[in-house]
């Protein structure tokens, strides 16, 4: 070609060939009727379809499954929360009545240990009450002379004595010494009436016939 710069191959080494046909045919495109076709196998598409179908079956159906093993929409369920709820309601009342219960026995304890204190202190008034009752009567007991014969200083106390009450005409009283079996008499009386009045030693016997009570003044 005119202006080209042909290279020649240096001298005494072969030059390669190309072929003319081939050189052309690497440069133009393949037509779409000389280009290899790639056919799909006959089965594919039925077998995709399937597929796609089994999906959504089991899909559908686990979400059918999960929504029947669901315990809380049963009729039994719901049976047995009720059940449940009313024998909750049931202990809380129960409780509510023991606790109720302990209460008022707790009230009625205390008023019990207030009542028995109470008592105690009653009873404790009364025996001291007894106690200094019965702590006068030994003191009259022991200013006291009754019927019967009376050694002085041994059996009663010395001193003045007096009727409690009014005698009778029946009444009669004596002294006498202590040892002469009453043959020695000191003083004697039948008052028939009134408070007589004695006074006494030691060393004598007082002697008191239906006269009542004489009391140390």
């Amino acid at each position: 070609m005119d202006g080209d710069v042909q290279q020649q191959a240096p001298t005494g080494e072969p030059q390669p060939t190309v072929a003319a046909d081939t050189v052309g045919a690497a440069d133009q495109p393949l037509s779409p009727a000389s280009a290899p076709t790639r056919q799909r196998p006959p089965w594919l598409l039925p077998a995709a379809i399937s597929a796609v179908a089994l999906l959504v079956g089991l899909g559908a159906g686990v979400g059918v499954g999960f929504a029947a093993s669901d315990p809380t929409t049963s009729d039994e369920y719901h049976d047995v929360a009720a059940q449940l709820s009313a024998a909750q309601d049931a202990n809380r009342v129960a409780v509510g009545r023991a606790t109720t219960a302990e209460a008022a026995a707790a009230s009625a304890a205390q008023a019990a240990a207030s009542q028995k204190a109470e008592l105690n202190q009653r009873e404790a008034a009364v025996a001291a009450r007894e106690s200094a009752v019965s702590a006068v009567e030994q003191q009259v007991a022991a200013r006291s002379v009754g019927e019967g014969i009376w050694t002085v200083g041994v059996d009663i106390e010395p001193g003045t004595y007096r009727t409690s009450e009014p005698v009778g005409s029946d009444c009669y009283w004596s002294i006498t010494r202590s040892g002469t079996n009453g043959d020695d008499i000191i003083q004697n009386d039948i008052p028939g009436g009134g408070i007589p009045t004695v006074t006494l030693k030691e060393g004598q016997d007082f002697t008191n016939r239906r006269c009542g009570t004489f009391v140390k003044q």
